[in-house]
């Protein structure tokens, strides 16, 4: 059971989430990183959304996929 979000949270991300495949919407970087953090308790600063750090937004968009997977 998730415990990161409140249910309306939870919902809102997971509709959202349906929008991200091979390319991240510029205007979903800010949920997909505060998800992120949230997700795995850190705090690291929000990376550029430049190519470079392609790796690093794979990695966010994987882990809150997985969390909804398991959280259905």
């Amino acid at each position: 059971m998730q415990d990161k979000f409140t249910e309306e949270e939870y919902l809102h991300l997971k509709i959202q989430m349906k929008r991200v495949g091979t390319h991240l919407p510029e205007d979903m970087a800010g949920l997909v990183w505060n998800s992120y953090l949230k997700i795995t308790d850190t705090r690291e600063p929000v990376p550029c959304t430049c190519g470079k750090n392609g790796s690093l937004w794979a990695k966010a968009v994987g882990v809150v996929n997985d969390y909804i997977k398991q959280n259905g």
